[in-house]
């Protein structure tokens, strides 16, 4: 049975405000410059060191490393509220329990990683290189508890090496307006979000991995894509910004069976979904769905303008004005049904064989049958249960051997339906021509940073539940699941194309308020952040057709659930709540405070840290997902930095509250990571 999405690519929501404030810059870059440098002074975990600097004649340039090691220990031990029934938990799905059983309570990551950035500078122009490499020893060798990492897992998170950044810059008048130019391997960053996903920043996919690993910097996670970007500034208050791209990348989720994964099929590595409803163990011959070609769009066509306008008489407010043509980095879940219908000459050889293995030797026993007239009798019961013959049509000696007989021919007619099942697809899809609108506003008033925005998409694609879909497909082997879903009867449509999502309109908005003023608490200085945000999607009613959200792992209506003959085994509902898919509308808040001490000890200064996560209402449909209804995330931490080189950064994260639907629900950790800059 297919697990939901991923739903964010935040993961565990922010637990650095080094990171956070990277994100999104919080001010306007024209603002006064104290309030200015304060908020930079409380972004900054680890200060910029001295980096390498060198000259050579007219060609100026910096190198900067930075050194890092990490840890990520688990506290607890999987729930069983949060794996399938065939591994003995409670879950009604085997496709979202890898990473999770993968990790017992321990070390879930031991990392040890080297970042470079390489500036140079040439009279009006220059070169911008980034790149890094890892390697984690608890995840290196691939080896895990339940399932090993596939390669392409480890190329994520064990070990490997990745060149970000490389583009070439340019500076230049053009009639008198300063313009600027880049070409090549570059992250553009839009809007003002600091904290909600999926609003104007989206022209750079995300790496959900790397955000993960300890001692993680954004300018690891944000995907560069090759890219022509310019800005021109029309005047002292106007700058018009544009894009266009010459390649497409896709977001990258937590691989399969790794420590923070939530989904076993979705991501690269991921190659099959298994039926069943949890109750089907991996290692099953039968019962799995394996995974279609996936469907990338094409890299042209995504391109993006953008006004900004500052309002010097409006507390010199800047306003900005987007539109983009994209096309999603998002995936998407498709079907296409079997190849093949379900084989009666199958089934039959099925039962027979079952019927020679277990039921002639039973009716040897009972004395009514010998070595000769047991086979025939065999055959003559199990072919009147496979044909639907009642009990009372045949002879006396044969009616006490029919309910074994039917049980058999329930068997055989499974395999078989299981065999021509597993000819499906499913297929990762990613759609094309998503359109954005936006507007957005910086300023300060009083001290204090606001900054929002409002985006609009016409035409985004949202996820249907995926059970609907997995019905859907089935229909054409099986005319029962053509009564039990809610996307159509597909009854003998063999290798059929079922599109998995829909297209409808799509609100998101923020408002962020960021206050650095005078330490609290006998600290230097404090920050204090709060941000707000909600999703609107216009989507039919729930009865109509229901979105994915996630955790949802069974079906909306318990009578389609019965209708489809789905095992019923283990304590977890066999249906979900309506509540527990995707809603219209769905929102959210985080707040962060950190206070900075100076020289605590030995020139050393230190940064305690809180964050706190709250999804106050609704779910936002897949694969969006921004907020789960009830999810809470709490993070406790402290930096500590000395001689603008050497720091240390200590984490502790709990994810709580939306009960099993949040998957990570049991995967509370403490991180420790020490950096040295140069």
């Amino acid at each position: 049975m297919p697990a939901s999405l991923p739903l964010r690519p935040t993961p565990g929501r922010i637990d650095s405000l080094n990171t956070l404030m990277n994100l999104r810059h919080v001010i306007n870059r024209r603002l006064r410059a104290p309030v200015l440098l304060a908020l930079a002074a409380a972004a900054t975990a680890l200060p910029t060191a001295s980096a390498f600097v060198f000259e050579f004649g007219e060609f100026k340039g910096s190198f900067d490393t930075t050194l890092s090691v990490g840890g990520l220990y688990r506290l607890q031990n999987p729930e069983r509220d949060y794996y399938s029934i065939s591994a003995g938990g409670l879950q009604r799905s085997g496709n979202a329990d890898d990473g999770n059983l993968n990790y017992k309570r321990g070390m879930a990551s031991f990392l040890v990683k080297a970042n470079h950035d390489l500036q140079v500078d040439h009279r009006n122009g220059g070169l911008f290189v980034r790149g890094y490499y890892f390697n984690d020893f608890v995840n290196s060798n691939g080896t895990r508890e339940r399932t090993a990492l596939s390669k392409e897992a480890q190329k994520l998170v064990a070990e490997g090496a990745e060149l970000l950044d490389a583009y070439l810059y340019f500076k230049a008048d053009v009639g008198g307006m300063p313009a600027t130019l880049r070409i090549g391997q570059q992250v553009l960053s839009w809007g003002e979000s600091t904290f909600i996903p999926n609003g104007i920043n989206s022209v750079n996919p995300i790496d959900v991995a790397k955000l993960r690993l300890p001692g993680s910097e954004l300018k690891e996670a944000l995907l560069p894509v090759n890219m022509v970007s310019g800005s021109l500034s029309l005047s002292d208050t106007v700058t018009l910004e544009a894009f266009y791209l010459l390649d497409w990348k896709r977001t990258r989720v937590d691989p399969p069976g790794t420590y923070f994964s939530t989904n076993d099929f979705v991501a690269k590595g991921g190659t099959k979904v298994y039926l069943g409803f949890g109750a089907i163990a991996d290692s099953a011959g039968l019962g799995a769905v394996t995974r279609g070609p996936d469907g990338e769009p094409d890299k042209q066509g995504q391109y993006g303008v953008n006004l900004r306008w500052l309002a010097e008489d409006l507390n010199s407010t800047e306003f900005g004005f987007f539109f983009m043509n994209y096309h999603s980095r998002l995936p998407a879940i498709s079907a296409r049904t079997p190849t093949s219908a379900i084989s009666p000459a199958l089934v039959q050889s099925t039962a027979l064989g079952l019927g020679t293995a277990n039921l002639v030797p039973a009716m040897i026993a009972s004395g009514l049958f010998n070595s000769t007239t047991a086979p025939v009798g065999m055959q003559t019961v199990v072919g009147a249960a496979l044909t639907g013959v009642p009990a009372s049509a045949l002879p006396p000696t044969l009616q006490p051997f029919y309910p074994a007989a039917a049980q058999i021919a329930s068997g055989a007619r499974t395999i078989g339906f299981l065999s021509s099942a597993q000819t499906a697809n499913y297929l990762i899809e990613f759609p094309e021509d998503i359109r954005l609108v936006g507007a957005s506003f910086n300023t300060s008033i009083k001290g204090i940073a606001l900054q929002g925005e409002l985006s609009y998409r016409s035409n985004q694609p949202l996820q249907v539940d995926d059970v609907e879909l997995l019905f859907a497909a089935l229909s054409s082997i099986n005319p029962t699941y053509g009564t039990n879903n809610q996307l159509g009867n597909f009854a003998g449509q063999l290798n059929t194309h079922i599109t998995g999502y829909r297209r409808h309109k799509v609100w998101t908005g923020q408002l962020t308020a960021t206050r650095v003023g005078r330490g609290i608490l006998g600290a230097a200085q404090s920050t204090l952040l709060g941000e707000v945000g909600f999703v609107r999607a216009d989507l039919p009613a729930k009865r109509v057709l229901r979105f994915d959200g996630q955790g949802t792992f069974v079906g909306g209506e318990i009578a389609y659930m019965n209708g489809s003959g789905s095992n019923t085994a283990g304590t977890l509902p066999l249906s979900e709540p309506s509540s527990a898919f995707a809603d219209e509308f769905s929102w959210g808040y985080q707040l962060v405070g950190r206070l900075d001490y100076n020289n605590v000890f030995a020139g050393v200064n230190v940064s305690p840290l809180l964050v706190f996560a709250h999804d106050v209402g609704g779910n936002t449909p897949l694969p969006l997902g921004n907020f789960l209804h009830g999810r809470k995330t709490i993070t406790v931490g402290a930096d500590f930095t000395y001689q603008n080189a050497w720091a240390v950064e200590l984490r502790y994260v709990n994810f709580g509250g939306a009960g099993r639907y949040n998957l990570l629900g049991d995967r509370d950790y403490v991180s420790a990571t020490l950096k040295y800059s140069f």
